[in-house]
């Protein structure tokens, strides 16, 4: 028998299908794609719905499939397009690359013998959601190497670009073996990411970062909550 999480998975995995092809709709009605973004967009929805048609025999390649679907399209929005809505695009994929690590932890559970510990699940969980955000900002910052702006990275408020890129990386290193303090560290590199957002216009029309930081502020809040409610339990009695 299939587990229920799994079945309602499947269940948003169709209803995300059915919103991507009514926007698709949408656009080519009102004429807001051109020819070769309409023909991209059909490319990329039906990439998506080789992922919805494998969720019922291969988990493991849906969620493959969704992951990379979800870099496709920040690729496409802001190396490829760079419109005037850069960002918009990207955060609406988001939810897609979850529901990738979703079904790679429905793999994950089924594949290993004997069944992961609900501890063990949410360290994989998160561990696959911490590479995908890793991949995703990769992508950000090769946008703004290549976007030929003029940019003196040693001034501010543009500093802070490769201060929250250093701090994120330091996370990201402090996360596979000390999760409470890679918890700590995403929450300052969110602090780091308000206070640009509040003091500099410039900060604020770099692109999404605050909708992208949100993600990553979550991130630090499950670790150190699952740090702490893991550490609770395994206290010996």
């Amino acid at each position: 028998m299939k587990p229920k999480s799994l079945k309602i998975l499947r269940i948003i995995t169709a209803v995300c299908a059915a919103l991507y092809l009514a926007v698709i709709l949408s656009s080519f009605f009102d004429d807001e794609l051109s020819s070769l973004n309409l023909f991209g967009s059909l490319f990329l929805f039906l990439f998506f719905l080789v992922g919805v048609g494998l969720s019922w025999t291969r988990v493991k390649i849906t969620a493959v499939i969704f992951m990379v679907w979800t870099s496709g399209i920040w690729i496409v929005d802001f190396i490829v397009n760079r419109g005037r809505d850069t960002g918009m695009l990207s955060i609406m994929a988001v939810p897609v690359l979850v529901l990738g690590a979703l079904f790679l932890l429905e793999w994950f559970k089924a594949s290993t013998t004997p069944q992961p510990s609900i501890e063990q699940q949410w360290k994989f969980a998160l561990r696959v959601l911490l590479v995908n955000y890793a991949v995703l900002y990769t992508i950000v910052v090769i946008s703004e190497i290549t976007a030929g702006k003029h940019v003196d990275y040693f001034s501010m408020p543009f500093i802070l670009f490769p201060v929250l890129l250093l701090v994120f990386l330091l996370g990201f290193a402090s996360s596979w073996k000390r999760e409470f303090q890679a918890g700590l560290i995403f929450l300052f590199w969110y602090a780091i990411l308000i206070y640009g957002t509040v003091s500099y216009s410039e900060f604020r029309n770099s692109g999404p970062w605050i909708g992208f930081g949100i993600v990553i502020l979550l991130q630090g809040i499950f670790y150190i909550k699952n740090y702490l409610s893991f550490k609770s339990l395994n206290k010996p009695t």
